[in-house]
């Protein structure tokens, strides 16, 4: 028997209950077969209507079409009446019927010859009709936002119809996210979208009955109408029986029910969700997550990715697929503010957490600030120590951490006289960190021959050595340890079995970093304690403080770690489990299962088939696969690339035949 295709498992996978429930779309159906739904209520329309055959198909018609074209299967509100699919066209269709027949009891100003009454009273009843089928057409211009499964298209109502939107960029089913404040802003827009919906031709045609029908056509729509409009009264009166109709007959059924479920539900899951499944953590080294004075700050845009990668792997349909997306939608739903007093592009709020300052006194992390902490952590975690930059006063109860002029995210230390979070001396705690008196062992003998080349001048320290302005070694990786007859690994499991690398707390698994160089020339480096280069005999005027190496997009799973001490644990197994995924990603397309695209030094190879071929054969879970990628960014990283999810691995060897294990 066949495998399933993929949007067989995939709606498989849509009909599993879960909460929040996930969103199904709306299908791009034919206009055509919408109206024919409503058969009913259009031919009642064509009895009431004043208009003969040829006038009804030209006029009425067309003008129904367009306005399917234009709202297709959209519904007339959230939570409210015909909060259905297609609730928008019934609505419309039930307020036009009910105006035309209470129409045609309208007595119309002013004493009409017979002639002139044949040439108005149609005209008459089309005004009315077109009155009501656009009463409400300015709602899916202020009230929804209209996106393709992935997010990537959003329909611009003003350009185009939506069936028109839909057909152009090949979307299949699209998805609905409710806009917050939404009032009575749809009458302002109403009257522009009207004009495309009735037609330049229509206008004339009723134009030609009176300049006052199309006067009170137009002031119906925007919903100011002057003190002698009679079709105003008709369509407010139709509009409040078509919806009490809709509450007493469909209301019961429809408790609870709604189309295109609010897109907060959905982020506020996945966050609850990474930081239950320990991937965000709360006010350790590595967190996400740090609660400062009563407010909740969440470090982004790093976070945003974390969010986008979940969206990607659990293909989630209609939710924004990149931070700043994200970021603009929870800012939309009142879920997190930025700062509002900066210019733009420094709209992050940039906050030092104590616990980080004393071993990085002049770090920098950008974050957003959640609106309420029981979100996403209840009960709300203690607060802890820390300054939040640019506000006037520091957080209660906090040391004093001096302002960097600096908006970058983590800038490297300078080297005060003592922590500026405790009072021991700098000395005092490099010691309690790595206890060595001498260069012992392998690596120690690789690093005294490098320094002893470097003084015989065998080898150039401006081109493999540099020392930042924190007293740290930066060896250039992995030039300057080559040739004394150790392999990488081996090298880098040394230096941190032995505490002797200086790591980022925000990335405590990341050995290799970028820094750049006062030439601005960008080298990939360990960096070293300064005790090291002290045993090296290395010295050297300290060099400006170079740029600090990119944060890890995947938190580690490590236990806090205690003062005084930098904790590896479990970094090997990582580090074996990621060169696993590589030989298995690598195995998967020299067999033919998986297809690959390469950019320059790396391949791109699509999770959706990746991530199966990982799990089967690794064992390993999905959220350990996505919590790995980013760990060592350069071996293996998991990211979004032309709106698809991919694992990004270095590229094959010409003369690789054999997986890596």
């Amino acid at each position: 028997m066949p495998a399933p295709s993929v949007s067989v498992q995939d709606e498989s996978d849509e009909e599993i209950p879960r909460y929040p429930p996930f969103m199904k779309g709306l299908p791009a159906t034919d206009p055509a077969k919408l109206i024919e739904t409503q058969r009913e209520l259009v031919d009642q329309i064509r009895e009431a209507a004043f208009a003969s055959p040829e006038v009804f198909e030209q006029f009425y018609m067309e003008s129904l079409r367009r306005f399917a074209c234009y709202a297709h299967l959209l519904p007339a509100s959230q939570t409210h009446h015909h909060r259905g699919a297609g609730g928008l066209l019934r609505h419309t269709a039930e307020v036009a019927l009910w105006s035309l027949q209470s129409g045609s009891r309208v007595l119309l100003p002013g004493e009409q010859a017979p002639r002139r009454r044949r040439e108005l009273e149609p005209r008459w009843h089309l005004a009315v009709f077109l009155a009501a089928l656009c009463h409400d057409v300015g709602k899916p211009v202020t009230d929804l936002v209209v996106t393709s499964r992935d997010g990537g298209q959003v329909w611009n109502p003003y350009a185009e119809d939506l069936y028109a939107w839909a057909n152009r960029y090949g979307v299949d089913r699209y998805f609905l996210q409710w806009r917050e404040n939404r009032g009575k802003k749809h009458t302002v827009v109403s009257p522009l979208i009207a004009e495309r919906i009735i037609g330049q031709n229509v206008i004339t045609w009723i134009s030609e009955g009176g300049d006052e029908l199309v006067l009170w056509m137009l002031e119906t729509i925007n919903g100011h109408p002057s003190a002698e409009n009679p079709i105003h009264d008709l369509i407010i009166r139709s509009d409040q029986a078509s919806v009490e109709r809709d509450l007493r007959s469909l209301g019961v059924a429809f408790t609870g029910y709604e189309i295109g479920l609010p897109v907060e539900r959905f982020l506020l899951d996945i966050m609850r969700r990474l930081v239950r499944d320990g991937s965000w953590r709360i006010n350790e080294p590595g967190s996400r997550l740090w609660h400062m004075d009563g407010h909740l700050y969440l470090i982004w845009p790093i976070a945003g990715e974390e969010i986008a990668a979940v969206i990607n792997q659990e293909k989630i349909p209609g939710l924004p697929r990149t931070p700043n997306s994200i970021l603009d939608m929870l800012i939309d739903r009142k879920l997190a503010n930025i700062r509002e007093d900066q210019v733009e592009g420094n709209r992050y709020w940039v906050i030092a957490p104590a616990v980080l300052a004393e071993k990085i006194p002049n770090i920098r992390l950008t974050a957003i600030r959640l609106r309420d902490t029981t979100m996403v952590v209840d009960p709300a975690p203690p607060s802890v120590q820390g300054k939040v930059f640019g506000q006037e006063k520091q957080l209660k109860d906090q040391p004093n951490i001096p302002e960097s002029q600096s908006p970058a995210v983590i800038e490297p230390p300078t080297p005060p006289a003592s922590s500026q979070f405790s009072d021991k001396p700098e000395k005092a705690e490099t010691a309690k960190l790595i206890q060595i008196d001498q260069l012992d062992g392998p690596v120690g003998e690789a690093l005294r021959s490098l320094a002893d080349d470097i003084q015989s001048g065998k080898k150039s320290s401006g081109s493999l050595i540099h020392v930042d302005s924190s007293g740290a070694l930066c060896l250039k990786w992995p030039d300057a340890l080559n040739g004394y007859g150790l392999e990488s690994k081996a090298i880098l499991d040394e230096l941190s079995r032995r505490s002797w690398l200086v790591l980022d707390p925000l990335s405590p698994f990341r050995k290799v970093v970028e820094i750049e160089i006062e030439s601005g020339e960008k080298w990939k480096v360990v960096r070293l304690q300064p005790v090291v280069r002290q045993l090296m005999e290395i010295g050297g005027v300290q060099s400006e403080p170079a740029a600090s190496p990119t944060q890890s997009s995947v938190s580690s799973q490590q236990q806090p770690t205690k003062q005084g001490e930098i904790e590896m644990a479990g970094e090997d197994t990582r580090l074996e489990a990621i060169q696993s995924i590589i030989a298995t990603l690598r195995d998967g397309v020299r067999e033919g299962i998986l297809t690959s695209e390469q950019d320059g030094d790396f391949i791109w190879i699509p999770s959706r088939k990746a991530e199966p071929l990982l799990i089967e054969r690794l064992k390993l879970k999905r959220v350990k696969i996505m919590q790995l990628g980013g760990v060592v960014p350069d071996a293996f990283i998991s990211q979004t690339r032309k709106k698809s999810h991919c694992y990004r691995i270095p590229a094959m060897p010409a003369t690789d035949s054999a997986p890596e294990r």
